[in-house]
């Protein structure tokens, strides 16, 4: 007799910061488990009895395990985007605006509970989809940050610049740097070191002609 094969997703759901309660539980379920055992320890039927419904359902709703696992990054990227552009929304200056963005998106990350459990438990598997194969996670947080500052240019915050995805991807690529490897000779540890860091060496590079 050939062996089971799991019952596939339907259709892959489109995960945002919020998704319908049962998979809402699944995603929660997932999360909490992989934080405490890492992603690659982790079966179906682990999330699914976490999340108190049927193997069956996990699959048909979300999909394997590796689906599950970039659903929940899927998750937490949607929410500190919005978050971001909350925090963006709510500045009242460039400076408090590129300063706070920052610091925010770097303290976030530092502190995910499934991002810190991959890199202390899979390094070798979490370590290449974060640098050498995280040219699509670059992409995305370069896209969130030119909507960010096209809105500011718009709203007057930011002056008009030349190349602003280039100067975007720059900015991204060190808030990339400082999420893994938090220490090194400048002072990048809590959020005022960050905001204060960003405002005066991050800033000259989105608006170099500024007054």
């Amino acid at each position: 007799m050939p062996a089971e094969q799991p019952p596939t997703a339907v259709s892959p759901p489109a995960i945002g910061a919020t998704n319908p309660p049962e998979i809402e539980s699944i995603l929660d379920a997932a999360e909490a488990q992989f934080s405490e055992v890492g992603v690659r320890l982790t079966t179906v039927n682990d999330i699914a009895r976490r999340a108190g419904v049927g193997r069956v359902t996990v699959y048909r709703r979300i999909g394997s395990r590796d689906e599950i696992a970039q659903a929940v990054t899927a998750r937490s990227a949607a929410r500190l985007i919005d978050e971001v552009v909350a925090t963006a929304q709510a500045a009242g200056t460039i400076d408090d605006l590129v300063g706070d963005v920052f610091a925010t998106t770097v303290t976030r990350m530092r502190e995910h509970p499934v991002w810190n459990r991959m890199l202390s438990l899979e390094t070798d598997s979490a370590l290449p989809r974060l640098t050498t194969q995280g040219g699509t996670l670059l992409t995305t947080a370069t896209h969130a940050a030119v909507a960010i500052l096209d809105d500011a240019v718009a709203s007057g915050l930011l002056p008009p610049v030349d190349d602003l995805v280039g100067r975007a991807e720059v900015v991204v690529r060190v808030a990339h740097s400082v999420v893994l490897t938090p220490q090194a000779l400048v002072p990048l540890q809590t959020r005022e070191d960050l905001a204060s860091f960003a405002r005066e060496r991050l800033l000259p590079i989105l608006a170099p002609h500024r007054p």
